[in-house]
């Protein structure tokens, strides 16, 4: 009651400037669902489980499109490349016009890919999970693949931006993260292949 009681007291635009400070990807979650291709961009797309292979994204309860999606019997999540700003901006317009001109593929489950992805993940519902103004979808990964972009594209604080490393430092993150080990590079050798040439 008491944390219920705090968090009615914070100023929402405030909250959004905060929730805004991080940085995060962009995704299309799309699908062909009774011959009608249905998708919305999410910034809220994140890893959940490698085993089971889990991914999750929220979509505010109030939406029109997550109705039409959550009915498909697979969705298609594509990782938004660095070109992809005015994608992005399609994907949050009309829905009649939201794949017009964009290349893009669809699985025999229905699930829509984009071409130009960065990273593509064929999934279906797993669990839904009512958050407050949002739903929690988790989703079980079938299928990933990559597309043609390179860098992915990044949304900080309600605008969209590029990755930088010129500064920081190309050494990979030697430890752990999220509580697990983290992909410490190509510094062994198994039956002649590096480590890392079978991650995922």
């Amino acid at each position: 009651m008491t944390l219920h009681a705090h968090a009615q007291q914070l100023d929402p635009r405030t909250l959004r400037d905060a929730f805004g400070a991080f940085p995060s990807g962009v995704v299309a979650v799309a699908a062909s669902v009774k011959g009608q291709l249905a998708g919305i961009a999410a910034s809220s797309f994140t890893s959940v489980s490698i085993d089971p292979p889990l991914v999750s994204f929220s979509i505010s309860t109030t939406s029109s499109t997550w109705p039409l999606l959550r009915e498909a019997d697979r969705l298609g999540i594509s990782v938004l490349a660095d070109h992809h700003d005015a994608v992005c901006r399609q994907l949050a317009g009309p829905r009649e016009e939201r794949f017009a001109g964009l290349p893009f593929r669809v699985t025999d489950g229905g699930a829509v890919l984009l071409d130009e992805a960065v990273a593509t993940y064929d999934c279906s519902v797993h669990e839904e999970v009512v958050a407050g103004d949002h739903v929690i979808v988790l989703l079980e990964v079938h299928e990933v693949g990559g597309g043609d972009g390179e860098h992915p594209l990044v949304f900080h604080r309600s605008a969209f931006a590029k990755l930088h490393r010129d500064d920081l430092d190309p050494a990979r993150l030697d430890g752990r993260i999220n509580g697990a080990e983290v992909d410490r590079g190509a510094e062994k050798t198994v039956a002649g292949h590096s480590a890392d040439e079978d991650a995922a």
